[in-house]
């Protein structure tokens, strides 16, 4: 379901309303209901603040009313914190003052079963009725700097509220938004925008951010997931950001099964495959950070605006150890070291004559306490122009009082005398002096590690225009009636009229008929039975391999047979399939499924037997261009079999491209195709041959219709 801009843009009154109505008002400032009149009257909030509670008159200096109705204004955002068992009514109340969007704080909805989904469910109705929009409930809530409001309870702001800045953070998590806010204003990464989602009821994730996306506030967004239930919104939000050239950076959990289940029972929500997050982050350019830490050091990197020109780094070290290190850390990254030129290397030789002046650039202790040579060295490394980003590592010199504010100050300085250079700076100091790290356009860390995933993140950030390469599915595909697996024969002959040609073969009813069909076909064959039950037929017992001549085509027949009407007693025995044998080439593995989160999804990868041991796959959602194709069989770690591996002819690349955009394409646009594998497909010198193909269709819309009546 894709977000109607009417819709979207009523989230004006979530961010930005001109007055709010607090539901379940409080005097104590440290209540739920207390916290965000206190905050937005300390923010110097501008709007009108309408405290509702019936048994005061006065809360926290303005004029309390004892229901919204007696109000008499328009509202346009409500802060709801009243018992569950009150929220119901609440949001009716609401609707009928023609509130515009409410945030809903109360628990004990969706998550916690039947009777509270239920509960939920009514509350939803009503806002939909009257156009209201609902975040949360369950959640802790929302706020935007620039504008001065605070529909929030969280703790963060009970000591400051801290300046605004280019940030916007959506979270399904209230704790750890909270958490994040907090260490943001520690790293001073100012926040525009921030919201937590809690249920998700009416506005989601994906939704919020559409709207940061195109919110001249925010530059960087951070989203925190345990999962999604509609896909195509947050789709959406995200290919609005990459058009902005809004850098996305997302903490995903539920990785692992356990993680999953943790998941779900706390949000109610679904998940989905980690590899297909991995697709679509990737599609959309989203930054994927692992640990709390990696997420706050990308967010600082990226709200301070700074992109290196290209992938080349440079490392300044006061430690030979520790460059080698940074080398580890930027060849994982998939930068580049770059190289120092002749002249650079004579000038700091110059320097120091014990220097190590290739990169990594060592250039002794003595720069730690002779300032001037440090200066001289960031002088001659930031003017070579060689590097697109220089790595400086100073170790515990930033906890030593006669070194830190000098070296300190001579990296700045000689930043500011090259502002087009990028400069990263990893030092140990007092935390509340890191900050002073960062003037001047240095990007300063305490690891070295957390600086080259920090210039991994500048240097995949998009930039302003970029779009996805799409494909437009179809035309579709004429399937048979009813729901089924198709059997081998029927799906080859379905993948051929896609351009995806099986090998000579032909089908059999009998051994008799098999014994002839392979002297027909000449050559060594294999051996097949046909049963669109059977998913593996290996393990059936239904495959022989490299047989010669009618004799042994007829005996293995006969023999096999019993041996799979025993292994599989229900299923289906259709005859044979009698195929040549094709024993040059590569196999691989072409499929298509559809998530229920995010639609049709493709995937390439090393196939044959050793799929699953292998598990060197590339997931994309469907369809694919030929270019996203051959660009996803490029990225497996076996692609050099494909591409000549020490002296092997190189295979055709390009027909697996065309046959994987194809069979995308076709699969996108046939929603009764529910799965197709081909595995293996054998990629040759020129062209491919799909060896074996399981195709499983779902009832089409009147077929469902007509099981549902009977």
């Amino acid at each position: 379901m894709l977000i109607r801009p009417e819709r979207s843009a009523s989230l004006k009154a979530l961010f930005r309303p001109e007055s709010v109505a607090v539901i379940g008002a409080s005097s104590n400032i440290l209540r739920f209901g207390g916290r965000p009149i206190d905050y937005m009257k300390r923010a110097g909030f501008e709007g009108a603040i309408y405290p509702v509670n019936p048994t005061r008159d006065v809360i926290q200096g303005l004029r309390a009313y004892p229901t919204l109705s007696a109000i008499g204004d328009s509202i346009d955002c409500a802060l709801v914190s009243v018992p569950t068992d009150e929220t119901v009514a609440a949001i009716r109340d609401c609707a009928e003052a023609g509130v515009k969007a409410a945030i809903v704080f109360s628990a004990g909805f969706a998550e916690n079963g039947p009777a509270g989904r239920a509960l939920q469910d009514e509350m939803v109705a009503i806002a939909r009725a009257s156009g209201m929009r609902l975040l949360g409930p369950n959640c802790m809530g929302a706020f935007h700097a620039g504008h001065r409001f605070y529909g929030t309870f969280t703790v963060t702001f009970e000591d400051q509220i801290p300046p605004p800045g280019n940030v916007g953070l959506v979270s399904q998590s209230g704790g750890y938004g909270g958490y994040v806010m907090r260490h943001a204003a520690m790293r001073e990464i100012g926040v525009a925008a921030w919201a937590t989602t809690g249920n998700e009821a009416d506005i989601d994730a994906g939704e919020l951010m559409l709207h940061l996306a195109g919110d001249d506030d925010v530059e960087v967004i951070v989203t925190y997931l345990e999962g999604l239930r509609n896909g195509a919104a947050f789709v959406e939000g995200l290919a609005a950001a990459k058009a902005a050239g809004k850098p996305v950076v997302a903490m995903k959990v539920g990785r692992t099964e356990e993680g999953r289940v943790a998941a779900a029972s706390h949000t109610a929500s679904l998940t989905g495959e980690d590899a297909i997050y991995d697709a679509v982050f990737e599609e959309f350019g989203v930054i994927r950070a692992s640990t709390s830490r990696e997420l706050l050091d990308m967010t600082y990197a990226l709200s301070r605006g700074r992109r290196p020109r290209g992938d080349r780094v440079g490392v300044v070290s006061i430690s030979g150890g520790v460059g080698v290190q940074i080398c580890d850390y930027v060849a994982d990254a998939g930068l580049s070291l770059g190289v120092s030129p002749d002249a650079l290397r004579q000038e700091l030789t110059s320097l120091v004559p014990a220097a190590s002046t290739r990169n990594p650039i060592d250039m002794t202790g003595l720069v730690s306490m002779n300032h001037d040579l440090m200066e001289k060295t960031m002088d001659a490394t930031l003017a070579s122009g060689a590097f697109d980003a220089v790595v400086v590592f100073l170790g515990i010199c930033g906890m030593t009082p006669s070194m830190a504010e000098p070296l300190r100050d001579v990296i700045i300085r000689a930043q500011e005398r090259h502002p087009e250079a990028l400069v990263l700076l990893s030092v140990t100091a007092p935390e509340d002096e890191m900050p002073g790290y960062s003037r001047g356009g240095v990007l300063a860390f305490e690891d070295p590690a957390d600086a080259i995933a920090a210039l991994k993140a500048l240097w995949r950030a998009p930039t302003p225009g970029q779009r996805a390469a799409l494909m437009a599915p179809g035309p579709a595909v004429a399937l048979p009636e009813g729901a089924g697996r198709l059997d081998e024969a029927k799906a080859k002959a379905l993948l051929a009229g896609l351009g995806l040609r099986p090998p000579r073969e032909e089908r059999a009813a009998d051994a008799a008929g098999a014994a002839a069909a392979a002297e027909r076909i000449g050559g060594a064959v294999a051996l097949k039975i046909v049963s669109p039950d059977i998913a593996h037929k290996t393990e059936a017992g239904g495959v022989a391999l490299r047989l010669s001549g009618a004799d042994a085509v007829r005996a293995a027949a006969e023999a096999m047979l019993p041996r799979v009407a025993q292994a599989a007693p229900e299923a289906r025995l259709d005859g044979f399939l009698v195929s040549e044998m094709v024993t040059d080439g590569a196999e691989m593995l072409l499929g298509l499924t559809r998530d229920p989160i995010f639609g049709p999804m493709v995937t390439v990868g090393a196939g044959g037997t050793l799929v699953e041991l292998l598990k060197d796959t590339a997931v994309a959602r469907a369809p694919v261009t030929e270019a996203a194709a051959k660009a996803m069989i490029l990225s497996l770690r076996t692609a050099p079999l494909l591409t000549g591996w020490r002296g092997s002819p190189a295979l055709d690349v390009d027909a697996l491209a065309r046959a994987i955009a194809a069979l995308s394409s076709a699969f996108a646009a046939t929603p009764r195709l529910a799965t197709i594998e081909v595995n293996p497909v054998v990629v040759r010198a020129q062209g491919l041959v799909a060896l074996y193909a399981v195709i499983e269709t779902s009832l089409g819309a009147k077929e469902e219709e007509h099981h549902e009546r009977r």
